[in-house]
């Protein structure tokens, strides 16, 4: 059998063959053209690149003609911008951390931007006034957008807007966190002067200046120990704040003793507040001090209406109840703090001449301290100084130079000893409650609790050997301070006191305007705003039988009626009917059911004068 030559297969087979040879030569070429475009893509894909310093977007175009992809020309966004993170406030509200350099002076910023406002004209706002230059182009802030919300880290942030004890670590106003948190956070706190926290000098330093000068000061000494105390509020579960008045005339030293004080955490003049000021800015002041001091200067500065309701908030340490924009409720923030104040008068007196009705509880969350029962009017030891004067000079610029070391190496030293801090904190309070008589009213009590709390943390930042005193020299001080604020207050209820001043006032100012002589078979004589009647008794007392309506609206208004009765009765003012729950008794024919009042006989109670005390 022959063997086939190429040149005898048929024509329409030859046609055939070049037909399919081609459709696959084809069919490869188009594959691996596909096959480089897919590589290019992946090559050059719409990207953000941080080029000479800012951040830009990279698109990419394919040629008509080629069918090749380049990329676009870079589009500006901004400086360059670092994504951290993702993280979420106690309120529930989602963030996003970024990190760039201010534009200027190069200083590094951290900002915990709220998602809300990511694209948003306040959050464009946010950016640009911390120094970060964005585009004012529209497309491109839609492009930087997008890069901030879905670009960068995912890693997990708390996100914490106050000071204090956060995840097991210490925040300062500066950012600074003391110890190591359980979970990572970022402080995003707004504090007034971030930098007045940074410590000037050393501890050492601090030591052999403040501290020696504070040495046989009770004053100088309770007001470090204020400030020191802030930390334990929350180790010890603290439910209010504590804060010290101290009052005297001025250029008596008591400013000095503030800032004193106020060198344990940052810069004296810096860190101060004045009462000069709206109940939201004094809130926010306190909110921003949680778990260290707040320093507020000159009480006579503010508004008295206004004084009143704010020491009730910065020490209960709790922000106003706020309606959502969405519908609800925005979760409040809470803090604990210490506080010191100083002014010309005491507190008590101040909200008194503003006309405003001081409260005990007022009282017991800011004490008032006398600042001129030592020998050198604030001062006890002027340590060789020609006098007063020239003593709160030095000390004034020794606080200015030294400052913001004590506070952190107390909470250092704090951070591993909580359990013990509590130990010593009640300890304390035993030893100090067992110094009171047992008819110290309740409130003189808790009072005394609280100067308990300053005397451990003095005690324990001595044994720390952070001050330069010993254990019984700063509980000795202490001590000395809190005995002479009781000297001052009193061992009786104040609110008790000012109701017995309150009713005994009016009696005396209307007993011969408002008040008819109760005759029997009398006729009733005409008198407008009729309190009631009086008649003399056989050993000289008058014996006043108020009508119902005035007792409550006028004799012991602004005070619990029944409380303000139970009062009366134990000052032997008020009569109490037996064989009934009640404090009234009928008065006579035509009079009606009456309260029998009596002035008091003071040699017959205990119970002094508010102002007496």
């Amino acid at each position: 059998m022959a063997l086939e030559d190429e040149s005898f297969i048929p024509a329409h087979e030859q046609e055939q063959a070049g037909f399919k040879a081609t459709n696959q030569k084809v069919v490869a070429m188009s594959t691996r053209r596909t096959s480089e475009a897919s590589e290019e893509r992946q090559d050059l894909a719409p990207r953000y690149d941080v080029i000479d310093g800012g951040l830009y977007y990279i698109g990419t175009k394919r040629d008509r003609d080629t069918g090749k992809l380049s990329d676009t020309a870079p589009q500006w966004l901004c400086n360059a911008v670092e994504v951290l993170g993702n993280g979420c406030d106690h309120a529930g509200r989602q963030y996003r951390l970024l990190q760039f350099v201010r534009q200027g002076n190069g200083e590094q910023i951290r900002l915990a931007l709220p998602c809300a406002e990511i694209g948003e004209r306040d959050g464009w706002a946010t950016l640009r006034n911390l120094g970060l230059a964005v585009s004012n182009e529209a497309a491109a802030r839609n492009r930087l957008a997008y890069y901030l919300q879905k670009e960068g880290s995912t890693d997990w942030y708390e996100i914490v807007s106050m000071t204090g004890w956060q995840q097991g670590a210490f925040i300062l106003p500066s950012g600074e966190i003391i110890g190591t948190p359980a979970r990572a956070i970022h402080f995003n706190g707004k504090s007034r002067h971030p930098s007045a926290y940074r410590p000037a000098g050393t501890l050492q330093s601090w030591r052999s200046t403040v501290g020696a000068k504070a040495r046989g000061n009770p004053l100088v000494v309770v007001g470090i120990a204020c400030a020191l105390a802030g930390p334990l509020l929350s180790i010890i579960n603290a439910k209010d704040g504590i804060g010290l008045h101290l009052y005297t005339n001025t250029s008596s030293g008591k400013t000095t003793t503030a800032e004193a004080a106020a060198s344990v955490w940052g810069h004296p003049e810096r860190t101060r507040h004045t009462w000069s000021g709206t109940p939201l800015g004094l809130s926010l002041a306190a909110e921003g001090a949680n778990d260290m001091m707040l320093v507020l200067d000159e009480i006579g500065a503010g508004d008295a209406r206004k004084i009143g309701p704010a020491i009730y908030q910065m020490l209960n340490g709790i922000s106003k109840l706020q309606g959502a924009r969405d519908g609800g409720t925005i979760a409040s923030r809470t803090w604990l703090l210490t506080l010191i104040s100083t002014g010309e008068v005491p507190m008590s007196q101040y909200l008194a001449e503003g006309g405003q009705r001081p409260r005990g509880g007022q009282e017991i969350r800011l004490l008032d301290i006398p600042a001129d029962q030592g020998e050198f009017r604030a001062f006890d030891c002027i340590h060789g100084c020609a006098d007063s004067e020239v003593f709160a000079n030095e000390l004034t610029a020794a606080a200015l130079a030294n400052y913001g070391t004590l506070g952190p190496a107390f909470v250092a030293w704090l951070a591993s000893r909580r359990e013990e801090a509590k130990a010593r904190v009640a300890d304390a309070q035993r030893r100090m409650l067992a110094l009171l008589p047992a008819e110290a009213a309740p409130t003189v009590r808790r009072a005394t609790r609280k100067f308990a709390v300053l005397c451990a943390a003095a005690e324990m930042a001595s044994d720390a050997g952070l001050t330069g005193w010993t254990r019984a020299e700063a509980e000795e001080w202490v001590q000395t301070a809190w005995t002479r604020w009781l000297t001052a207050f009193g061992l009786q209820d104040r609110d008790d006191a000012r109701l017995i001043e309150q009713v005994e006032g009016l009696l005396q100012t209307h007993q011969h305007s408002r008040f008819l002589p109760q005759q029997p078979h009398a006729r009733e004589p005409q008198m407008a705003n009729l309190m009631g009647y009086k008649r003399e008794e056989s050993d000289g007392r008058i014996l006043f039988s108020v009508l119902p309506m005035a007792f409550k609206t006028e004799l012991v208004a602004g005070f619990d009626p029944r409380r303000a009765c139970e009062v009366l009765h134990k000052a032997g003012m008020l009569e109490r009917p037996s064989g009934r729950n009640a404090w009234t008794v009928n008065g006579g024919k035509n009079i009606g059911q009456v309260y029998r009042v009596r002035l008091r006989n003071t040699e017959d109670n205990g119970i002094a004068p508010a102002g007496e005390q």
